[in-house]
């Protein structure tokens, strides 16, 4: 019996009932011809067992180990030749932290979540100097497989090892690569993608010619997902000696790789292509007879839009080809133009487009231009689009141009500016999702948000609407950003419960009178009764969802992340 067929038997089995699908017998009869995965399930059913479900139960779980260490259920390969035994790794060159409580706590994690605190915790390890600990590597190899975003904070930290078993196996390709102290000509014509675009993106900083000659010498041996990065790679020391790298590349085979390098030459208003484009919408533009501004995108198409990053043909959900080609125009435009051309701010390029027939073409094209030109100017428009999801995730990049301080007196600005019960909740949440996936708050503004919380949740009635979704993730969210040194007191909020005389007033069923006179009355005395009272009260506690903390999974949740983030702490400090 093959693997393929030796799994399926076992899923049989379990689906139609051990009791009335048996087996093969094959799989009790022990057979030392067999593949060893073979034997290794049959030993399994060959055991003691109270029942013939729990024998393939337990062979389920021995496939099921199996699979993990490397065999690939229903891949039934003949070899000509016993597989190579693998190479041994190199000894890593960090150190991974010698706590077993963080990690307990980050395989917690792992499993169980908040899965947007590992990027947070791999950082904190990779300034530290140190790696994961090996008995962590492969659920984090499987985390980095389904978030191509958790990879830029997950690799530094694998090790060798870490890399040695991606090797291994091609579901973890992503993660295969040189040693960590090859030289950078090993790195390149032997390592990972991820490591590749490292080298480039390290020599753009300091020799970009270097790094451009380099890729260009390479992009014939190079596939489209080869390309694609390593262009985008460019961005970094961008200047006028690279368009005509950048204006060849906008014939490249690939559409990625053709629009990575348009975005990129909106970067360069004195570029040929942004002269093209801005010639193309200039004609567009007129001014009636008062003055004011008007735009008006041409009936027919212009072919020669294609080359330069156009898409001519819109999709399906879209209507109207006009405002597509606007829309496309507008965002491959350096946002300069219009400033220059119309003399407007950003708030009032917005108003103006108002009273436009194509204001969504030309407010989407304005917002996909800022997510690669990255336009400061356009903080303040951004900020106050608060409902706005597109322009709120385009704040973390502009805001990254900030320094700290400037960033701070922003948040607090909003903070003091929007008072009311349901105002911090909003703000923090806001402010949560301006934040880059491993930025923290400052010690003053984590003080002032705690103090904050403290004083909208504890007392006789919460402030504002603390049992909503919204509010589940603010204060996930604190536990995240804040100062590691406030969390200590952040976690009192539910780990010191509060006094009971300060507890909301839950309704409870209707008692008479009488008795609840009589109970209040001897309480202080009668020990029975207040155990009762207590008993009712954790009762209605249980029913009520007052406050984040009061639903289970929000709790377990805050526990973990303050739990890592100080056991984190810890160990980086040390």
């Amino acid at each position: 019996m093959n693997q393929a067929n030796l799994w399926s038997a076992l899923q049989q089995s379990a689906l139609v009932g051990a009791d009335r699908l048996a087996v093969p017998a094959v799989l009790t009869t022990a057979d030392v011809s067999t593949p060893a995965t073979v034997q290794a399930v049959q030993l399994a059913l060959q055991q003691p067992a109270a029942s013939t479900a729990a024998q393939v139960l337990r062979a389920s779980a021995v496939a099921a180990v199996l699979e993990r260490a490397g065999w690939v259920p229903g891949a039934h390969i003949k070899l000509a030749a016993p597989l190579a035994q693998p190479a041994v790794p190199v000894p890593d060159q960090r150190a991974a932290p010698d706590d077993a409580a963080l990690q307990t706590l980050m395989q917690a994690v792992m499993e169980q979540g908040p899965q947007n605190m590992l990027a947070l915790s791999f950082a904190e390890l990779d300034q530290a100097g140190l790696r994961l600990p090996h008995g962590l590597l492969v659920p984090a190899l499987n985390l980095g497989r389904q978030s191509i975003e958790l990879r830029e904070w997950l690799l530094p930290v694998l090790g060798e090892r870490g890399r040695w078993l991606a090797s291994l196996n091609p579901q973890w390709s992503y993660a295969a690569g040189v040693q960590e102290t090859a030289n950078i000509e090993l790195v390149w014509q032997e390592g990972s993608i991820t490591q590749r675009v490292g080298v480039l993106e390290s020599e753009r900083e300091s020799d970009p010619a270097k790094a451009r000659a380099r890729l260009e010498a390479s992009l014939k041996e190079l596939n489209a997902k080869e390309r694609a990065p390593m262009v985008q790679a460019l961005q970094e020391g961008l200047s006028m000696d690279d368009e005509p790298l950048l204006e060849k590349l906008l014939t490249d085979r690939s559409k990625e790789v053709r629009e990575n390098a348009a975005q990129l030459l909106t970067l360069l208003p004195a570029s040929a292509h942004s002269q093209r484009v801005t010639a193309w919408l200039q004609a567009m533009l007129s001014q009636d007879a008062k003055g004011e501004w008007q735009i008006e995108p041409p009936e027919l198409v212009n072919k020669d839009w294609e080359r330069d990053g156009v898409t001519l043909q819109p999709p399906s959900y879209v209507k109207g080809e006009r405002a597509w080609w606007l829309h496309q125009l507008v965002a491959l435009t350096p946002l300069e133009f219009w400033h220059q051309t119309l003399n407007r701010t950003p708030e009032q390029l917005w108003e103006w487009s108002r009273r436009s027939d194509w204001k969504g073409a030309l407010r989407q094209g304005w917002l996909k231009a800022l997510d690669t030109q990255h336009d400061l100017r356009w903080l303040p428009l951004l900020q106050s689009m608060e409902s706005d999801s597109r322009a709120q995730a385009l704040l973390p990049p502009l805001l990254g141009q900030l320094t700290p301080e400037q960033r701070e007196a922003l948040w607090m600005q909003r903070l003091e500016r929007k008072q009311g019960q349901s105002a911090l909740i909003e703000s923090v949440n806001s402010i949560d999702d301006s934040l880059g996936a491993v930025d923290l708050l400052s010690l003053a503004t984590s003080e002032w948000i705690v103090d904050a919380i403290y004083k909208a949740t504890r007392g006789k009635q919460a402030q504002g609407n603390w049992h909503s979704w919204q509010a589940d993730q603010a204060v996930l969210a604190c536990a995240r950003r804040s100062h590691a040194s406030v969390l200590p007191r952040f976690a009192d909020l539910w780990r010191t419960p509060v006094p009971e005389d300060q507890l909301p007033a839950v309704e409870t069923e209707p008692k008479p009178a009488a008795e609840g006179q009589n109970v209040a009355a001897s309480a202080a005395a009668n020990a029975e009764a207040i155990e009762r009272l207590k008993a009712e009260q954790a009762e209605r506690k249980a029913r009520a969802r007052l406050r984040p903390w009061d639903d289970e999974n929000v709790l377990a949740q805050l526990n973990r992340i303050v739990d890592l983030r100080l056991a984190l702490h810890a160990v980086t400090q040390s």
